[in-house]
């Protein structure tokens, strides 16, 4: 709830000539390798989310997923869509977190005591159709799909 409420007082503090928004419907991933226990990291997120997108390049986004690391995750971030041809583009979000436990900028296993909350920055590559946008997420050691389908205006 807190979510939507948010978006609607974003949506009414701005000036913005187009608004579109979008359900994030999944997202993928794949991991060149273990975790520190050794064991394969989760791969099919289950993933939904919700996201706003100002004049086609400002964004205002909600995410919930289990990790790969299998922890229940949840983002609120603000981010920039930028085309640099045609449909593909560069993507940067910032936001709050909830979910990862980090050392330093590298995501490490939760252990007790060990705050799993903090500001989020992901830059992203995506691809927009008229009716969805994938966004394409990599960190070295992974990479991953996070498919958006389009809701308002069709």
């Amino acid at each position: 709830m807190k979510f939507f409420l948010t978006l609607i007082l974003f949506l009414s503090c701005i000036n913005a000539k187009e608004v579109e928004l979008y359900a994030t419907v999944g997202m993928l991933s794949h991991h060149f390798g273990t975790n520190e226990s050794g064991n394969d990291y989760n791969e099919n997120h289950k993933a939904f989310g919700a996201e706003a997108v100002l004049d086609q390049r400002y964004t205002l986004a909600y995410l919930h997923f289990i990790n790969s690391r299998d922890k229940t995750t949840d983002i609120i971030a603000l981010g920039y869509r930028y085309d640099f041809i045609d449909s593909f583009g560069i993507y940067g979000v910032v936001g709050y977190q909830r979910g990862y436990c980090f050392d330093g900028l590298k995501s490490v296993e939760c252990t007790e005591g060990k705050d799993n909350s903090g500001i989020a920055f992901m830059p992203m590559l995506y691809y927009r159709h008229k009716y969805f946008i994938v966004d394409f997420i990599t960190q070295g050691s992974m990479v991953a799909l996070k498919f958006n389908l389009k809701l308002y205006p069709y």
